[in-house]
């Protein structure tokens, strides 16, 4: 059953080949795809809704002890097209670690960072955490200037950010206070429509910065496609919601102007209206 649909699955997305999986093809179709678009900007030709792609690779998750080595960034914008359009897409960087601190990390990290070949990056570096900082900061300025505006996204985005309060807190204070976790999205399928998880394209896991960012813009591409709905599928019920809160705009409107009338108007509308009702009943029995 599993095979039927990671079958029918491939076929979908563009007839993987046996050797390349689902996650590597998505974010590779993803990549090409969206350096090639347009972006879109407003009138004063900013970026229009502009998403700022992060990835770290840590020492550990105890943000408090453990630290950023490794930190990537690629600036969509709200479209999801990819804004730097030069060979390499982004920003990426590798912090040194003495060797005795990469020697303390749990096994998780000393097996993935050493396959990776990160831990010997680390070890080589001669880069700070401050000077990535600014230099991280001042690629993020180059396409988003304004301060609040652009939204730190990716999965499990909360702990880069927790890091990045840290070490990078000049970057998360130039961005936005709210995040796009694209985990979030699987979290809510696996409760309300746990039958589409079975062919959510999982990710490659390479634990590297950039592949992960790449891929984590495919799974949110290919979310807004099969499971989130579309403007064309919303549109007749925005329409109608559209109606329906401009009348009650309009009628909280009157009720305003009611309630600021003077208590003689109101007094004098009452006896009138109370004069009319007297006139129309004499009006009837006659």
């Amino acid at each position: 059953m599993l095979r039927t649909i990671f079958s029918s699955v491939q076929q979908r997305l563009g007839r993987v080949t046996t050797n390349t999986t689902q996650a590597r093809y998505l974010a590779e179709q993803t990549t090409k795809r969206l350096v090639k678009g347009d972006i879109l900007k407003d009138s004063h030709g900013k970026i229009v809704k502009p998403i700022v792609w992060i990835d770290c690779e840590m020492t550990g998750l105890d943000h408090n002890n453990d630290h950023i080595i490794e930190i990537c960034c690629v600036i969509t914008d709200g479209n999801l097209n990819i804004v730097d359009k030069e060979e390499n897409n982004c920003y990426e960087s590798v912090i040194h670690c003495d060797k005795s601190i990469m020697d303390k990390m749990n096994e998780w990290c000393i097996e993935h960072h050493g396959q990776s070949g990160l831990t010997e990056k680390v070890i080589k570096s001669t880069k700070t955490k401050e000077q990535v900082q600014d230099e991280l900061l001042k690629y993020i300025k180059k396409f988003i200037p304004d301060e609040n505006v652009g939204i730190l996204a990716g999965n499990s985005i909360h702990m880069d950010r927790l890091f990045m309060l840290k070490d990078f807190p000049k970057v998360i204070n130039h961005l936005f206070y709210r995040l796009i976790d694209v985990s979030t999205i699987m979290e809510v399928a696996r409760r309300f429509n746990p039958e589409i998880v079975t062919v959510f394209p999982k990710k490659e896991t390479a634990h590297t910065a950039k592949k992960d960012i790449l891929e984590s813009i495919a799974q949110l591409e290919w979310y807004n496609e099969h499971y989130l709905k579309s403007a064309q599928e919303t549109e007749q019920y925005v329409e109608m919601r559209k109606r329906e809160i401009k009348e009650q705009e309009a009628q909280n409107l009157l009720d305003s102007v009611e309630k600021k009338r003077p208590a003689s108007d109101l007094s004098d509308s009452s006896e009138t209206d109370a004069k009319k009702r007297k006139t129309e009943s004499e009006d009837s029995k006659n």
